[in-house]
């Protein structure tokens, strides 16, 4: 593409070579959703170069079809499929490959729509039209006999499907070898056949043999794609294969339990593998003592914070500021496409061992356990590689003693799970009733098994719902304990972070300390000296949860239209946010347990609490920061494209700094501050502070552990946030919390941690102590610490 951009001339056939080839990257590795766009934006050129009844009008409607058969949209599928049948009919040879290609995709789109038969006869014709055209023994010719093999299989005809499978496999071993990815797309099938006729034992070779191959690609794809890309491959590609292999543990192999080992040493080495190799990445140029690239990322950097203060540029014209975003998105990509590469050299994603079940045995001590949450859909033989509507979870459980293999604790309900059930346990926290529900559901099973095998100090890694609970606030009605009083729980991203512990250096760096920003700093205080009203009036009418102020037509507000009618959910009948008062009284509180301990710390509050200056930190062994904290339901597809970047979780939870509330109201904080942000410190923006020797994150405001779930990666909003940026541990909140509860929970954490120096021992000390002064786990069991 450089090189074409230096050309004279109109190059637009060598642009859209170009352009389809870059569609076709990003479809193979799963990015079906940017491949569209590219596609129907190659379609609508080619009838304008070419007309509608060109072969190259033709090639760009089949190529998004098989787009949009991959991606899951059958109808798009089969209409642009036959409107490339209709093209080719008339501008293509017979015996063109392109014909062959048709066939074969009117077989698996038969397939997927539940018609085999008219699978089986496409899928006939297509063998013929291949062979003919490529050979038998060409890789391409692999493709109709795979579809055959799935038709066969929907039908039930077992053999023949047996027959078509082992040809497909045997022709892409011979024709691109064992590592390529195409035959981790047999091997995987080939699993699925030999689960279905019972052969365990073939099926799980298959399985593992799928699983070094995916190895392999993660090694040699991951360090060159941008974070974007390998979400798009791992959830694909990657995550329903993992899925797939716990359905065949669970319901085929149910006498076979050491494959409950082979399932919980996939969750080591898959479970939050993009943060991982994010992490990597990051690591390995940081340290790489290369200042050439060590510069390029921090361009980067740059680039995605002017990205960020363009999403709320509110003075700008709203279609030009979605046309800068995506132009420099697009540059800010190659950037980190380019770093990739670069580090690859030196950044592995995964360990050249992978971890395993027994290493978490011989890191624990007696009385542990490790518990890796695992979710899953059902998955039947049949369907086409369709998964069901049902839902499982299964907590995997690893003691000191545990000999064969781990224990496995299923529950079967997992979509009530995650739908009423979880509504009834945030209305009951809300309403601060003590109901046993829910620990009979998320928790009495496992309960049982721990109980059994005498552990009661718990590394708990959650997944899927269990991301969205505090677990230490479940009650079981029969002792009236919640589970904090029975069991230590200390949560973790991944048990294989108990895998070889060593002490770390001691951050030399100062704590630092945020709290009762005044959000009202710039026009919004200006106005009110110019009514006689104080910032104290204001602070007293709310707390932190409360979010009463003055009030204020959101609809005058000209931030993105999706992110300000989301932020109603925080500003109730359109007031602006309150001063917290309490945040001010907990870092003075903090201030003087440190300055009792002379140990170094800066603190920022009032108009010092600002997002620039949050932004500019460097590594500071704690972070506090007390104040709003928010995250924003999804608004859903837009069709104006300024409020379409608010769909990015990571832009949809953040944290309130100073002069928030001039900036919803007009747009800028003040005319008379040379200050470039917001006052709302998004996810988007604190995943690029540089927090990789912060012992520990505290945010201590309202929701900040909430985001969007994503299934084996983990809570995508502040949480993962900070994560990336490299803090050891992150203490996080769960729903609103109360502001004299929240007061005296940090500060008994500070005391004991400045005490012990055990920052897990200091969490759990403050929950108990303020549980023994406040019944309700709506008081104290808001708050949960994740990491190391």
């Amino acid at each position: 593409q450089d090189i074409l951009d230096r050309l004279e001339g109109d190059n637009w056939e060598l642009q859209g070579a170009i352009t389809n080839n870059m569609a076709q990257l990003l479809f193979e590795l799963g990015n079906y959703d940017e491949a569209e766009e590219i596609y129907i934006d190659l379609l609508a050129d080619d009838l304008e170069y070419y007309g509608d009844e060109s072969a190259n009008y033709g090639i760009s409607a089949y190529a998004l079809g098989l787009n949009e058969l991959y991606a899951g949209d059958y109808e798009n599928a089969r209409k642009y499929h036959d409107l490339a049948q209709q093209v080719f009919d008339v501008a293509l040879d017979e015996y063109d490959p392109l014909n062959a290609y048709i066939l074969n995709n009117y077989s698996l789109l038969s397939v997927r729509v539940g018609d085999p038969y008219a699978a089986l006869e496409y899928g006939e014709q297509a063998i013929g039209k291949y062979e003919d055209v490529f050979g038998p023994d060409h890789i391409q010719t692999s493709f109709p006999y795979f579809n055959m093999g799935n038709a066969y299989m929907a039908i039930g005809d077992v053999e023949k499907a047996t027959t078509y499978h082992e040809r497909a496999i045997e022709i892409r071993e011979k024709a691109v070898g064992k590592l390529h990815p195409l035959y981790a797309v047999s091997t995987r099938q080939m699993a699925i056949l030999e689960w279905k006729k019972g052969n365990n034992d073939k099926a799980l070779e298959y399985f593992e043999e799928t699983f070094e191959n995916y190895y392999n690609q993660i090694n040699s794809y991951f360090p060159i794609l941008t974070e974007e890309q390998k979400t798009n491959f791992y959830f694909n590609k990657l995550r329903p294969t993992v899925e797939q292999f716990n359905a065949f543990v669970i319901k085929a192999a149910p006498d076979d339990r050491s494959l409950q080992g082979n399932m919980y040493d996939y969750q080591l080495t898959l479970k939050g593998i993009i943060l991982s190799a994010t992490t990597k990445v990051k690591q390995a140029i940081l340290t790489s003592g290369d200042s050439v690239l060590i510069g390029k990322y921090e361009t980067w950097l740059g680039q995605k914070e002017t990205i960020a203060q363009l999403f709320s540029d509110s003075e700008m014209d709203g279609d030009l500021r979605a046309s800068l975003i995506d132009s420099l998105g697009t540059v800010s990509s190659e950037l980190e496409q380019e770093l990739s590469m670069l580090s690859a050299g030196f950044a592995s994603t995964i360990e050249k061992k992978q971890p395993t079940w027994q290493e978490v045995r011989d890191a624990l001590e007696p009385g542990e356990a490790a518990v890796e949450i695992v979710r899953f859909r059902d998955f039947a033989t049949d369907s086409a590689g369709v998964f069901t509507d049902e839902v499982y979870y299964g907590a995997l459980v690893v003691t000191a003693n545990t000999v064969d293999y781990p224990e496995l604790v299923l529950f079967r309900n997992g979509q009530d799970m995650e739908t009423r059930n979880l509504s009834n346990y945030r209305n009951a926290i809300k309403f601060k009733i003590n109901e046993d529900r829910s620990y009979n559901l998320y928790w009495r099973p496992l309960a049982n098994k721990l109980d059994q095998l005498g552990a009661t100090t718990i590394y708990f890694s959650p997944d899927g719902v269990y991301n969205q609970i505090s677990i230490n606030t479940l009650y079981n009605g029969e002792t009236r304990k919640f589970t904090v009083d029975d069991y230590d729980i200390q949560q973790v991203n991944n048990t294989r972070d108990l895998i070889g512990v060593t002490d770390t250096e001691e951050t030399e760096g100062p704590s630092v300390f945020f709290g009762y920003p005044n959000y009202n700093m710039g026009s919004v205080e200006e106005e009110m000296e110019e009514n006689g009203e104080s910032p104290e009036d204001q602070a007293e009418r709310g707390g932190r949860g409360g979010n009463r102020g003055e009030e204020l037509d959101l609809t005058t507000v000209s931030i993105p239209r999706g992110l300000r009618g989301n932020m109603l959910r925080y500003m109730r009948s359109n007031s602006l946010l309150v001063l917290l008062p309490g945040t001010k009284k907990e870092v003075e509180l903090i201030d003087s347990l440190y300055d009792i301990s002379s140990i170094e710390r800066e603190v920022f509050m009032s108009d010092q609490a600002i997002e620039e200056v949050v932004k500019e930190l460097n590594n500071p062994k704690a972070l506090h920061i007390a104040t709003h904290g928010f995250f924003l339901d999804d608004p859903g597809p837009s069709t104006d494209r300024a409020d379409g970047y608010v769909e990015n979780p990571l832009l949809r939870s953040g944290l309130i700094m100073a002069g928030a509330n001039s900036f919803i109201r007009s747009g800028q904080i003040s005319e008379n501050m040379d200050l470039n942000d917001d006052g709302i410190l998004t996810a988007y923006e604190a995943m690029n502070l540089p927090l990789d020797n912060t012992d520990i994150v505290v945010l201590s405001a309202c929701e900040t552990g909430l985001g969007e779930i994503k299934n084996g990666e983990g809570v995508f909003g502040l949480q993962r946030a900070f994560q990336v940026a490299g803090a050891d541990a992150i203490i996080m909140s769960m729903w609103t919390v109360d502001d004299a509860a929240t007061q005296e929970f940090m500060t008994i954490f500070y005391e004991d941690w400045l005490k012990s120096g055990d920052k897990r021992i200091a969490f759990r000390s403050a929950q108990l102590r303020l549980k023994s002064k406040f019944s309700s786990p709506y008081y104290w069991g808001a708050f949960v610490m994740v990491g190391n």
